[in-house]
């Protein structure tokens, strides 16, 4: 008895663990549940807008970098119609400071400055994104910015800021993020530039239907 009793236990024990793994795999495949929010500093365009863009970035990633410039084109020419929320994905295995400069931006943005500081830092990317040694570029950002360097550093180092960092890094994992950048536009999950664009092209549509 004791033994079927036992073998019972370790069968609802493996069926559970399958259960979970298969949910986990699903909600990555079809994307399940609401995006988390996004601090106010990161989010670009009206509320109401008819193309809600969430996008996973890195700032040491090049691709990234590319596609900011596509992403902010897009945002002038259809205005009103884009809203825009910026989450962090450093790539820390690959990006050694990105997940500093993540800290950085958003402690920058409670300065008010989160969208200058985060173009600086992908224009100035080769000059800090491989550094070997601690980078003196972000000092030298905030400092062209004139924000308030000795509240960035001890802002960077908090828990806060560095949690706020790690929810959307849990987050991107829980969507199946494994790449940078990948963006969910209204919904559908597309990766890189190339893909950004294909999107892109439906928006005149898009915009016709609200």
């Amino acid at each position: 008895m004791t033994l079927a009793k036992n073998g019972r236990l370790a069968l609802l024990a493996c069926a559970l663990i399958f259960l979970s793994t298969l949910s986990v795999l699903l909600a990555r495949r079809l994307n399940l549940g609401p995006m988390g929010p996004v601090p106010g500093w990161r989010v670009y365009g009206p509320e109401n807008a008819a193309i809600q863009i969430y996008e996973f970035t890195d700032f040491a990633c090049p691709a990234c970098r590319g596609a900011s410039e596509t992403l902010a084109e897009t945002m002038r020419v259809y205005g009103g119609g884009i809203r825009l929320h910026f989450k962090h994905y450093p790539l820390t295995h690959m990006h050694p400071w990105s997940m500093d400069a993540a800290a950085y931006s958003d402690c920058a943005g409670e300065q008010g400055k989160f969208a200058q500081y985060a173009e600086l830092l992908f224009s100035s990317q080769k000059k800090w994104g491989e550094a070997k040694e601690r980078p003196n570029e972000f000092e030298t950002l905030a400092l062209q910015l004139k924000l308030d360097w000795p509240k960035m550093q001890a802002c960077a180092g908090s828990p806060e800021a560095l949690k706020r960092v790690k929810l959307d890094m849990a987050e991107g994992g829980l969507k199946g993020v494994n790449a940078t950048p990948t963006f969910f536009i209204n919904g559908k999950r597309c990766v890189g530039s190339g893909q950004l664009l294909d999107q892109v092209r439906n928006f005149d549509n898009l915009l016709r239907k609200k």
